[in-house]
């Protein structure tokens, strides 16, 4: 909890000056709420039907969000970086600070966005990365993922995360 707060704070005090950033936060928090209400079968096709229809901005936001309500420091970028560009930064406990890459896909991942995360990863000096997508992850991602140290959260993991499961609890990741 103390984490989480201080992520917060230290987020509001950064972007205190970046309205627009503001306001795409404050609808992450509205989404997370909302999906966090679905209950019954079909809740997870649901959650990811949801997560693919917000604006892609607000998806990098919505998995910040997640990070910091499951105990994690987040840092956000100043400025959205477009595709291909690190969307944050997650400090995991005992393994550092990761980068944090958020994709919106309908349909299959593009493996190439992987494989320049992997990199981006790289040439930034990151230790590893976490890339998470409301896709599909198809066999060539794969290939990408044991090139670098990417690490991959979707389908019933993403959905754990923005249910609000915390770091380390069973069923996180």
């Amino acid at each position: 909890m103390l984490v989480r707060c201080a992520s917060q704070l230290f987020n509001a005090i950064r972007m205190r000056r970046l309205p627009e950033h503001r306001r795409r936060v404050g609808q992450s928090r509205a989404v997370l709420r909302a999906v966090r209400q679905f209950e019954g079968e079909g809740y997870a096709a649901r959650c990811l039907a949801y997560l693919r229809s917000v604006d892609p901005l607000v998806f990098e936001e919505v998995v910040l969000s997640a990070l910091e309500d499951a105990g994690l420091m987040v840092l956000r970028n100043q400025r959205y970086s477009g595709d291909g560009g690190i969307d944050g930064k997650v400090w995991l406990p005992g393994q550092g600070w990761y980068a944090v890459q958020s994709k919106r896909y309908g349909g299959h991942v593009n493996h190439h966005h992987v494989a320049a995360f992997g990199e981006a990863i790289r040439h930034l000096g990151f230790g590893a990365g976490l890339f998470l997508h409301t896709g599909r992850s198809g066999a060539a991602v794969y290939t990408h993922l044991t090139k670098s140290k990417v690490v991959l959260v979707s389908g019933a993991s993403l959905v754990r995360l923005v249910l609000g499961r915390r770091a380390g609890e069973e069923g996180w990741s």
